[in-house]
């Protein structure tokens, strides 16, 4: 299945409003994205790549130092001055607790990301970026046997930062659902009810050839409930 037969399962299984976007690492000989206009934060790409292919380096991504850190750059002199008074507020007003800092996921270093629209990716992503409802989640989590009562295993969930869902994705090797910082929501003006996904690429033919068994499933219970309540309209 390619990328863009797994763009259009997901979008019309499970109907998305949002283009699924592909992230990856660039290589060291991968050129960097002539003209990118500044970004306020890492989040803020995985909007503007539901249209456009682009590669995008440290320097791009350091407006937001907590999201350059968390996307592998190393940041140096200033910018690490800066990281560390961020944190250092947030700790101050108890948005993050000062023994969580050393645990901040992070993705491994890169020259730089290639971001994606999932229906323009010529290979497998890293990692595939879903924005999903409430009712998205339950389906993801019945193709993914993480709602079996026996599996003992729930969907990964995580909330701040959000971009700290696409490292935990890519060092555990499963999906990660963020129910979104106020980071994320400021840059990327993603609507309130909606929830990040973030699921490795060599994963997602699974979850879309799983998820067409699922609305199936979903079809036929659908019909016991819709028949179950015109005896009480």
């Amino acid at each position: 299945m390619t990328p863009a037969e797994q763009h259009h399962q997901l979008k019309t299984l499970l109907r998305l409003v949002y283009d699924p976007v592909g992230v990856s690492g660039a290589s060291d000989s991968d050129p960097v994205t002539a003209g990118l206009a500044p970004a306020p934060s890492a989040c803020s790409f995985w909007r503007h790549a539901e249209s456009a292919r682009f590669t995008a380096d440290a320097a791009s991504h350091t407006n937001c130092k907590v999201g350059a850190h968390v996307m592998g750059f190393s940041l140096e002199g200033e910018d690490m001055q800066a990281l560390g008074a961020l944190v250092q507020t947030m700790t101050g007003v108890s948005y993050i607790m000062p023994e969580e800092v050393p645990a901040l996921p992070r993705l491994p270093e890169h020259k730089a990301w290639h971001y994606t629209p999932l229906s323009a990716a010529s290979t497998t992503p890293e990692l595939v970026l879903l924005w999903i409802d409430g009712r998205q989640v339950m389906l993801i989590q019945e193709a993914m046997g993480s709602a079996h009562w026996k599996s003992g295993k729930g969907l990964r969930t995580t909330g701040r930062p959000a971009c700290g869902a696409l490292a935990l994705a890519y060092h555990h090797a499963e999906a990660v659902l963020s129910f979104g910082c106020a980071g994320m929501r400021t840059f990327t003006e993603i609507p309130e009810h909606y929830m990040l996904l973030v699921i490795p690429g060599e994963s997602v033919e699974g979850l879309c050839r799983a998820l067409e068994q699922t609305m199936k499933s979903n079809a036929a219970v659908q019909c016991l409930y819709d028949k179950q309540k015109t005896l009480f309209a």
